[in-house]
């Protein structure tokens, strides 16, 4: 019998199978009381930036940039205070405390568990895209979902990755509508762009994933591709070519003005014209030509409002919109310490040539490892041969395409565990769209999902894997070193410089 049959709703089984799945993990497979150097380099500096916002201080940590776990771990703070679950103390209360690191080991349990409530709103609202496109085997994907490393890594401490994706996702479940949709325009483009460019702030990555994940929504469409058409509206329309060439102009002179060299307008002037190459590739807009300029207006009238609310507001402070101003800051995110040193551009550009082969084969290697995401792209693509209709089912390839330019992309950063995140729902989505047009028993695909699930338990659920899937960069040992300490460089001055040398070497004394 087919599950689909067999569960009449699996959209809501499939929501209490998350809920007890990501409890039972959290409280008793990896331990929330485990103390704070466990995972020290994300959840104590994440918490530590939550509470200078709460504190009413603007937030120091930009790297990621982070601001919205920040701010919203910072309104929690506030609603726990508020109802006295615990007391929390604003930053100069807590260096004048005489138990600093019991506070601190509550504060990170409440970061850890803040960091469960974003991941379960997560993982509920890409079951949530996934119903967009009728997945008949709901609860199998699920269940493959919650065995990722992605999703146990989440669960096991508090990062900024759920919340960035959290924050792209509603986006594109928004796009959906507004694909779907002639009825407020406007405001869906609004929000469109609104939900993107925080999902931005909050983690800088995923700028560059944007337009790549977006075209998997071309499945939605049945690959109807309408960038060719909608450039011959738009240039047959001397009106609205008008009103799109001054709002694009408008666009790329903020960008000219405020970006720091002119690398910085370049980069940020060809995100531009990706995105809206990727927006107009997925939206037919013929029955409402204006959607070329307002698209435009949506997204700068977005970027002032936020703009505005984290400069005056919500304690961001303008480092937070370095990734739009500063944007060669992120040579300093490549994975190599040569190219972040190097200055001289002709040279750099050679070394990142050279980088670039380098990380194609690192992308080699790790595709052809064990794993269920590598088995599903190998399924997929040669079922897809096998099948003699290749030019039938190619484009249900697309995803396979999009998910190995994301991890190409991603070898430049790190091949890090935490990132797989990104491409569990995607590498799923584009799974769920093959088995609905590949015509196969249903018993096969059945059986091919329990086996990526099985693959999942053997290679995730082992001691190792929980291990590494819940430590941090380095040991107590070298977070608590005298260099580390009192250097004007080290990790507390750098992460946490408002906490006073004696607070720290309390926590300190807080045993592994």
């Amino acid at each position: 019998m087919k599950l689909d049959k067999l569960f009449k709703n699996q959209e809501y089984i499939s929501y209490l199978i998350v809920l007890f799945y990501s409890l039972i993990f959290f409280f008793f497979i990896q331990d929330p009381f485990e103390n704070i150097f466990v995972n020290y380099d994300q959840e104590f500096w994440n918490t530590y930036n939550s509470l200078l916002i709460y504190s009413g201080l603007e937030q120091e940590k930009f790297d990621e940039p982070g601001h919205i776990n920040y701010l919203l771990f910072a309104t929690y703070l506030k609603l726990i205070n508020l109802f006295q679950i615990i007391n929390v103390p604003t930053i100069d209360i807590l260096n004048q405390s005489n138990n600093v690191s019991e506070i601190f080991q509550d504060l990170v349990f409440h970061s850890r568990l803040f960091g469960l409530i974003i991941n379960f709103v997560l993982t509920i609202f890409i079951i949530k895209i996934f119903l967009k496109f009728h997945p008949k085997n709901l609860i199998l994907i699920t269940l493959i979902l919650l065995t990722s490393n992605g999703f146990l890594t989440h669960i096991s401490q508090y990062r900024v990755e759920p919340m960035t994706l959290l924050l792209f996702l509603i986006a594109t479940y928004i796009l959906i509508d507004l694909i779907k949709s002639k009825e407020k325009i406007f405001l869906r483009l609004f929000f469109f762009n609104f939900f993107l460019i925080l999902s931005i702030i909050n983690k800088v990555q995923i700028i560059f994933y944007i337009p790549f994940f977006l075209l998997i929504l071309l499945n939605f469409q049945k690959y109807n591709f309408f960038l060719l058409t909608n450039l011959m509206k738009l240039i047959s329309n001397r009106k609205n070519l008008s009103y799109f060439l001054v709002s694009a102009l408008l666009i790329i002179f903020a960008i000219l003005i405020r970006s720091e060299q002119i690398h910085s307008t370049i980069y940020l002037t060809s995100m531009y014209l990706i995105l809206l190459l990727s927006f107009y590739s997925l939206k037919d807009v013929g029955y409402n030509e204006k959607i070329f300029y307002l698209f435009n207006i949506s997204l700068l009238l977005a970027f002032i409002i936020i703009y505005y609310f984290v400069i005056n507001i919500s304690f961001g402070g303008k480092n937070t919109f370095w990734v739009f101003f500063k944007i060669s800051k992120i040579r300093g995110y490549l994975g190599s310490l040569e190219l972040d040193q190097k200055h001289d551009t002709i040279l750099w550009i050679k070394d990142f040539v050279y980088f670039s082969l380098y990380n194609l084969k690192k992308l080699f290697f790790e595709i052809i490892r064990f794993n269920s995401n590598n088995l599903i792209v190998f399924f997929v693509f040669f079922i897809t041969i096998l099948s003699g209709k290749f030019k039938k089912y190619f484009n249900l390839n697309i995803f396979i395409i999009i998910y190995l330019i994301t991890k190409f992309i991603t070898t430049f950063r790190a091949n890090h565990f935490y990132y797989e995140i990104y491409f569990d729902w995607i590498i799923l989505l584009g799974l769920i769209i093959f088995l609905n047009n590949f015509k196969t028993e249903s018993h096969f695909k059945n059986l091919f999902l329990i086996l990526i699930i099985f693959i999942n338990i053997i290679n995730n659920f082992n001691t190792s894997n929980l291990t590494l899937i819940n430590s941090g960069s380095y040991k107590k040992d070298i977070y608590c070193s005298k260099d580390q300490i009192y250097s004007e460089m080290g990790i507390w001055t750098y992460y946490s410089k408002r906490i006073e040398k004696k607070q720290i070497l309390e926590i300190c004394k807080i045993e592994n």
